[in-house]
């Protein structure tokens, strides 16, 4: 299962105009400039907030505290980027959480003049307020309590980082949840070296590209209590069919049974009736969600997250939490399905159900 919580407030905290606020902002940015001399740097730091209450009290009911609980439980922060400029090859960078409350505030980067009254550089809740930071550039310790980092080599700046750490102190009381913020990591961020400008998308973005946590973890049954079927196999010509309806509302959580149909299969003869047995998908099989319109695996494909689970009677199913589909959309299903000789994986193969449904509000 994967479950997805939006922020509830973002923006990007600016050097070079110490009371800017910018918490209504469609772009949150990560900036390095060095000035022409060498210098002075020009930082910027986005701070992103995510109110976890509701998914840590429903997991708790499920007796899954933490990943050790359920084996699987993660938390994944994603953001995604809308620029690049003058970027390295090579960098880092790095997740604190926030030691100190901060006020999103009303501001845009270009707004003149200036609007201050939520959080910026110096201050946490507005230049009136006068509450300062502990640090500038937003609190996150003298000494940061857990930081977690992502590399990136020659490829797209997205942010998918694993910080379940961070989150799991959160929900036992070590830290108040005051968010997080995401600058670079160590040196590359004070040394005399320029890494260029990353623009991410906040929460006030009008696309499909939003920040999030992904909450995953496995709640799939992996095995039938009973064998009433069989398993398909490398040489069988099969069509995987989802009992999707045509629409579902955003926000609900859905069990999805999934039919194997094996083409050209032999008949069986039961009460007088022809009937096909019933087929199920391989262990280790996994479901996707396509967007229609843009081709992105909003899901991805995961052998623990979004495995297809298997009920006693044979059946195959998936469950799928709806909040990360965004309304007026279409989607499809993708399977993936990994065949076997024993325990060895042979061969992997996609399937497209060619079946859409829509989301609506």
């Amino acid at each position: 299962m994967i479950k997805t919580i939006f922020p509830t407030k973002t923006a990007t905290l600016y050097q070079a105009t110490a009371s800017l606020n910018t918490g209504q902002d469609e772009i949150m940015d990560i900036i390095k400039i060095v000035s022409g001399s060498g210098g002075d740097l020009m930082l910027s730091r986005p701070v992103i907030q995510f109110d976890t209450a509701a998914i840590s009290a429903s997991l708790s009911a499920q007796g899954i505290h933490t990943g050790s609980d359920s084996g699987s439980l993660k938390y994944f922060l994603k953001a995604f980027i809308s620029k690049e400029e003058d970027v390295a090859a090579e960098y880092k960078l790095v997740v604190h959480p926030l030691r100190q409350s901060w006020t999103a505030g009303t501001g845009r980067l270009e707004n003149l003049p200036q609007t201050t009254d939520g959080c910026s550089w110096a201050y946490r809740t507005g230049l009136a307020a006068n509450e300062t930071w502990s640090a500038q550039g937003g609190f996150f310790g003298t000494t940061a309590v857990v930081s977690h980092v992502q590399s990136f080599s020659n490829v797209t700046s997205d942010i998918e980082l694993d910080i379940t750490g961070l989150v799991e102190n959160w929900h036992d009381g070590t830290l108040a949840n005051y968010g997080i913020i995401v600058k670079r990591s160590g040196s590359e961020e004070t040394n005399i070296n320029e890494f260029g400008k990353l623009s991410f998308y906040s929460k006030h973005t009008n696309t499909i590209y939003p920040p999030r946590l992904e909450v995953r973890y496995d709640d799939s049954s992996h095995a039938f209590t009973t064998i009433t079927g069989s398993e398909v196999t490398i040489n069988d010509d099969i069509k995987i069919q989802p009992r999707i309806r045509p629409e579902y509302v955003r926000g609900t959580a859905e069990r999805i049974f999934v039919d194997t149909v094996k083409q050209f299969s032999v008949r069986t003869q039961a009460n007088g009736v022809g009937q096909y047995s019933r087929a199920y998908l391989p262990q280790s099989s996994s479901f996707a969600i396509i967007d229609n319109a843009t081709g992105e695996k909003i899901i991805n494909h995961d052998a623990t997250y979004t495995y297809i689970g298997r009920t006693d009677n044979t059946l195959n199913y998936f469950d799928l939490d709806t909040t990360c589909l965004f309304p007026e959309r279409y989607y499809e299903v993708q399977f993936k399905v990994n065949y076997y000789s024993g325990t060895n994986v042979i061969a992997t193969r996609l399937y497209n159900c060619e079946k859409y449904f829509k989301v609506v509000r």
